[in-house]
């Protein structure tokens, strides 16, 4: 009853708020008109076509990093046209120092010279297409939702680049079939954000208050047609694959393996896409980065299958990070987290007006030796009022046999959750409820959030809780901290919590100095049991600074207090902490060098407490580049961990080495190798990519994976796991 009174008076006090005035728009203030062109555009980088001669210039850029300035330097100028299928973009980059190129790896961006387009046709607010190029020519494009920007989407459009001795251009041009808009819109919100690296600079068209992300599209401009483009019908993509490999399993003969499977995209309405896919490709093309996990609960890795990307927080931003009703990487895993195949999968999603957006979604996995075959649709709903929102979410996994469903075997959610965020975004506040529904699990099937954020260019505070109950269960979701391990008994249980987070944070930005940025933190995060008894509080003060230069150091000092509820271990061939209360502190500190230096470096460590023993922890990594076609890496971590008898100690360590080789920005080669010896893991995956025209590649891909472990007291023993040798072609039609 608590938690529903306080989300009615959180919504209530939401209702009101969406009433206050608006502040000054931005489009009002920044605005570029547009016309049409009559004349080709030769996408060259050459700005010598008529249409840019006669066409209006935006310039008098802000500078956004490393402080905020009326009249960036040097010069940027922009503009735009269209005709019937495209919007044509322009930009020239005066730049007299050298270029600098980091990386020509597709979606690689931030880290090169380069500019890049914010669009908002649908004049949300909240979201919009990214599409950017560097210096260099590669290009990059993501989509932006109001708390995050996923680089992971791409699609197909076209750029070039063309230098000079005192400036740069570039030209794209971006099919409106891949744009989402209406037909009846003459503006568009649009910004723009350019890299000025040697000078560690973000500028911005628009005037983007420091405490917000440069492409924050809150804050955009106005792009302003001559007349409203019109959306093109029938628009769809067929992107076929095929994929053969050659396979070679510990304890088992060779193998060869082929498949083939169809993506499709369709665009149903101006602002509504159809994704499709049929028998999907999740092979080894992509590989996660493994990392050491010294906590007590797992934790999880971002997605990136193409499939789930493009509209997906209005999946995925329900709940807060420790507690996910929808991760869309549950999907296509069975019990023991092993890939099972996909059969197909549909998603429907997008805008049915310009303030309601809708998502649905259907996909069928089949079964595996420990799992059945699983069904699992998701439908939500979203209702904007400018930057705020009230949006709802359903999901439902069904398992079935062959055609049939298996009746008790079933997971259902639903989610009701309304954010206000102030016209200049300064304040916010959320609240939410969540429930979930299996057979015979009665009570306790709740979890609610609700909070309140205040952040300028000097202050950040955050008040924030949440309640997780012992019911409830995210079949198609993640949840941090519900399953407890018991380490004597071998077995988790599940333990509602309570979370509740305060932070106050300082910056301060200095002009006309080596320092850009300080900022000065203090974070308690306090966790009770269900009835509310304490169970962990965790403070942390933290010192960070940035250097002109892109160099950063920080320090920080963490106290816990922690009331363990189960016995634990934290190393191999030690007997687990007892079920008790323990408190500890430590120290840590971290440096990274400048990046734009040939050869850059990371050291850090910590040293202190850690339940009733110590923990040392010592990593450091080092870069070496070739401008702008090799990056050459290789990173260490050694952690001890040292605990009094009869609880044992370990060293546990992690390596990683990569490799990129950029023959072009369509030929590509990088080696991945991993050895983490916690997951008793090493591997390698070496991946060369041929792009043979846009968006269509063709991946050679060895893997060489291994197991490690205990053999010979003090020796490892390292027995071959899985090798396979993968061909993929896929073509974007």
């Amino acid at each position: 009853m608590r938690n529903f009174l306080i989300f009615g008076l959180l919504l209530l006090a939401f209702t009101n708020l969406c009433a206050q005035p608006a502040v000054e728009d931005f489009k009002d203030i920044f605005r570029l008109e547009i016309n049409a062109t009559a004349t080709p555009i030769v996408i060259d980088g050459r700005l010598d076509e008529k249409a840019w001669v006669n066409a209006n210039v935006g310039t008098d850029f802000w500078q956004k990093v490393p402080f905020f300035a009326e009249g960036a330097d040097p010069r940027t100028e922009i503009m735009l046209t269209y005709d019937n299928d495209n919007l044509y973009v322009a930009a020239k980059c005066f730049q007299k120092e050298d270029i600098i190129i980091q990386t020509l790896k597709r979606d690689e961006y931030w880290d090169n010279d380069g500019i890049a387009i914010v669009l908002d046709p649908l004049n949300t607010r909240t979201n919009g297409f990214l599409f950017g190029i560097t210096a260099a020519g590669q290009q990059w494009d993501a989509l932006r939702s109001a708390d995050d920007i996923n680089s992971d989407w791409s699609n197909k459009w076209y750029s070039a680049v063309n230098v000079e001795p005192d400036f740069w251009s570039m030209e794209m041009a971006i099919p409106f079939r891949i744009l989402r808009f209406s037909p009846n819109e003459k503006e568009w919100g649009m910004n723009f954000v350019r890299n000025h690296i040697n000078e560690n600079e973000y500028h911005n068209w628009t005037a983007v208050p420091e405490s917000f992300w440069p492409p924050d599209v809150a804050f955009a401009g106005a792009l302003v047609f001559d007349n409203a483009p019109t959306p093109k019908k029938g628009n769809f993509n067929l992107i076929p694959f095929v994929t053969g490999s050659v396979n070679k399993l510990k304890g088992e003969a060779t193998t060869f393996a082929a498949s083939a499977g169809l993506d499709a995209r369709v665009s149903v309405s101006p602002t509504l896409n159809l994704d499709l896919t049929f028998n999907p490709d999740f092979s080894q093309i992509e590989v996660d980065e493994l990392v050491t996990n010294l906590t007590r609960f797992n934790i999880f890795l971002p997605e990136k299958r193409t499939f789930f990307l493009e509209n997906g927080d209005l999946f995925s931003d329900f709940g807060y990070s420790a507690a996910r009703p929808f991760f869309s990487r549950k999907i296509g895993l069975d019990s023991r987290r092993n890939a099972v195949p996909i059969l197909y999968g549909a998603r429907l999603t997008g805008n049915i007006d310009k303030t309601t957006r809708i998502g649905l979604m259907n996909i069928h996995s089949l079964k595996s030796d420990n799992t059945a075959a699983q069904n699992q649709s998701a439908l939500s709903v979203q209702k904007n009022f400018g930057r705020s929102f009230v949006r709802g979410l359903f999901l439902n996994r069904q398992a079935f046999d062959g055609a049939e469903t298996i009746e008790n075997d079933f997971g259902r959610n639903t989610s009701l959750d309304a954010g206000f965020v102030s016209n200049d975004g300064k304040i916010s506040s959320w609240a939410s409820m969540h429930h979930s529904f299996k057979d015979n699990v009665k009570g306790k099937t709740g979890f609610y959030t609700y909070g309140f954020q205040f952040q300028n260019p000097s202050w950040e505070i955050v008040l924030a809780s949440a309640t997780v109950q012992e019911n409830y269960f995210a079949d198609m979701g993640f949840v941090q901290r519900i399953e407890n391990y018991d380490a004597v008994r071998d077995t988790s249980i599940r333990v509602g919590f309570n979370d509740n987070i305060a932070r106050v944070g300082y910056t301060m930005r200095p002009k006309d100095s080596k320092i850009t940025r300080h900022n000065v933190g203090l974070t308690n995060v306090y966790y009770t049991n269900p009835d509310w008894s304490f169970n962990e509080l965790q403070s942390e003060l933290n010192y960070f600074i940035a250097f002109r230069n892109t160099a950063e150091f920080s320090v920080g000092f963490t106290r816990n207090d922690i009331d363990l509820l189960f016995p634990f271990g934290f190393v191999s061939g030690g007997e687990p902490l007892p079920a008790e209360r323990y408190t500890f502190a430590n120290v840590s500190a971290d440096y990274s060098s400048d990046e734009r230096k040939m050869i850059s470096f990371g050291i850090g460590g910590q040293t202190g407490g850690f339940y009733n023993g110590n923990l040392s922890r010592a990593e450091a990594d080092v870069n070496f580049r070739i401008q702008p076609w090799g990056n050459f890496g290789l990173g260490y971590q050694w952690n001890k961990l040292d605990f009094p008898d009869p609880y044992g100690n370990e060293i546990i360590t992690a390596f990683l080495g990569k490799i990129e080789i950029g023959f072009n920005t369509n030929l590509l080669w990088t080696t991945l190798f991993q050895y983490v010896d916690q997951n008793e893991f090493m591997g390698i995956n070496s991946r060369l990519q041929w792009r043979f025209s846009p968006m269509s590649d063709v991946f050679l891909v060895f893997v060489d994976n291994y197991d490690v472990f205990n053999g010979i007291p003090n020796m490892r023993n390292i027995q071959t796991n899985n090798r396979a040798l993968i061909l993929k072609v896929n073509y974007w039609y």
